[in-house]
């Protein structure tokens, strides 16, 4: 009886019980080389034969290996007694006749046994296995190694023993026989073992889509066992009855460390309560990331989103919430910047928006709250633009950050808003931002006469054109640098003539000298002024004037 003989060959017959007897696949592995030394070794310690004998088979087996005459060599191997040393010849000898005469000389079935799994030639295994009377292995041979792909598939076709079947479809390299031997095997188990073992994605994808492939039991240890690629295990996990399996496929949600196995799983749950069970309490992240996913319980989500210790799964909980005082309560408790930037994507109310805006200690969140306002403007600006606006104001006075500040004055149009935010931002970049935007000369006249800041006044002044203006400031600014820049672009020579006589500060006198063209006004001042500087100006402007 063959190694293979006690699964009965009437598969028509015999398909359920192959199906429900386990079939144990470690038991079916070759004899290893250890194990023919072993038994090598008992048999020599038993050896019978004489001296003579011993060193009649050694000098035989010197001639079949090294003698150049093949008939020699032949000759040799027929003279032979010691099946031991036959078997050495035949295990790997490169003469394809002195190892095939060899193996025919063999009768013991141990030895046999151990040529038709272990001899480096397919011809010798041939012989192994007709003389062991293993002819569907001999077939397996041929389909595996025969040179004709014609030879190859003829005798897979002749295979009915689907353990055979299995060592044909996992052990050769041609894909059509391959898919012959799978077409032709019906036990689940040995499919899922040639799963197990393949990786050829086509003998893969031929076997899961197979319709006759659909044992439970098996495809459920497929899904929980490690050692099958995790595509084969999700390819399992979708073809499971989810009624009947809903336990095993929880087991796999709530446990699985393969995001992809995981994933898949918890795709497969309908239930709620399972869903958060798992999001609650699975230790993989994976898992609790799937899961959230899928729960529509925002009193679960918020509980998820307020303590569990991945942020990645925080970020899950909070993506469709749409419960803006959870959303707020989310984000004050939350210490990750990621996790409350992910909030704020869920936050619509203006007053929310521009408090982040201005409060975040992250650059980052403030910008995205910010962002969002501004991206939105014509939501809050239906309601009511001069209010929408003056909460810009209130960022571009008191964020946190200077790119905030800028950012919102961007959005400001409302010059009386950037005045303020001109006087009262904490940036000097920023105040410098809302005067480049203020059109109105008569507003950038105001500032430059009472702004506090010499670099306001200054940048203020230089947007100046209206004349009159420029007098204005020149006569009642309160501070003398402003004065004294709109000073040096007065033309009035009436104006220039008053400031440089009357007017109290020297720096005032001085700056309208520069500008006079009346000799005689310059020579007055020059000869009667009662500061030293205020005379040389004006004698120095009128020495000019008269060359």
């Amino acid at each position: 009886m063959g190694l293979f003989d006690f699964i009965k060959k009437d598969k028509k017959n015999d398909k359920n019980k192959k199906d429900n007897n386990a079939i144990d696949f470690s038991s079916l592995e070759k004899i290893s080389p250890d194990d023919i030394r072993i038994a090598k070794e008992k048999r020599l310690k038993n050896d019978s034969r004489s001296k003579e004998d011993v060193l009649k088979d050694e000098a035989f087996r010197a001639i079949a290996i090294s003698h150049d005459n093949r008939n020699n060599r032949i000759a040799a191997v027929m003279e032979m007694k010691s099946q031991d040393v036959l078997e050495d010849l035949a295990m790997d000898n490169k003469d394809r006749y002195v190892r095939t005469i060899s193996a025919s000389r063999i009768t013991d079935p141990n030895i046999l046994k151990e040529l038709a799994y272990n001899a480096k030639y397919t011809d010798v295994r041939q012989i192994a296995f007709d003389k062991l009377d293993m002819e569907e292995n001999v077939l397996a041979e041929i389909a595996k190694f025969d040179k004709k792909g014609k030879n190859r598939l003829v005798a897979v076709r002749e295979i009915e023993d689907e353990l055979v079947l299995m060592d044909v479809c996992l052990n050769s390299k041609d894909q059509k026989v391959c898919f012959n031997a799978i077409e032709r095997i019906e036990n689940n188990q040995i499919l899922a073992e040639i799963l197990k073992n393949s990786t050829d994605k086509k003998i893969i994808n031929l076997i899961i889509n197979n319709e006759n492939f659909t044992d439970d039991e098996i495809l459920s240890n497929i899904a929980l066992n490690e050692d099958y690629d995790k595509f084969i295990r999700v390819e399992a996990l979708n073809k499971l009855d989810a009624d009947a399996n809903n336990d095993i496929i929880k087991e796999i949600a709530f446990n699985e460390k393969d995001e992809h196995v995981c994933s898949a799983a918890i795709e497969r749950l309908g239930s709620q309560e399972d869903l958060i069970e798992i999001a609650l309490n699975s230790k993989s992240s994976s898992s609790r990331i799937k899961a959230t996913e899928k729960i529509e319980n925002e009193d679960v989500l918020k509980e998820i989103a307020l303590n569990d210790e991945d942020k990645f799964v925080r970020i899950e909980a909070i993506k469709d919430m749409k419960n803006e005082n959870i959303l707020k309560d989310i984000y004050t408790s939350e210490d990750d910047s990621f996790v409350r930037s992910e909030a704020i994507k869920n936050i619509e109310s203006l007053t929310n928006l521009i408090d982040i805006s201005i409060n975040d200690d992250d650059l980052i969140v403030a910008k995205n709250a910010l962002n969002k306002v501004i991206s939105n403007r014509e939501n809050y600006r239906d309601d009511d633009s001069f209010d929408y606006e003056s909460n810009l104001m209130k960022v571009a006075i008191s964020s946190k950050h200077e790119e905030i500040s800028k950012l919102a004055i961007g959005s400001i149009e409302n010059e009386e808003l950037l005045v303020k935010v001109s006087e009262e931002s904490n940036y000097l970049d920023s105040q410098l931002e809302a005067i480049s935007k203020i059109r109105s000369e008569n507003v950038l006249s105001e500032i430059a006469k009472s702004n506090n800041d010499s670099n306001i006044r200054f940048n203020t002044i230089k947007k100046i054109k209206d004349k009159k203006l420029l007098e204005d400031i020149s006569v009642n600014g309160q501070f003398n640098d402003a004065r004294i820049e709109a000073i040096s672009k007065v033309k009035n020579q009436e104006i220039l003539t008053d400031l440089a006589r009357n007017d109290e500060d020297p720096k005032i006198r001085e700056a309208a000298c520069k500008n006079i063209q009346n000799v005689t006004a310059l020579d007055d001042i020059a000869n009667n002024d009662e500061d030293k500087y205020v005379r040389e100006v004006a004698a120095q402007r009128s020495k000019l004037l008269k060359k």
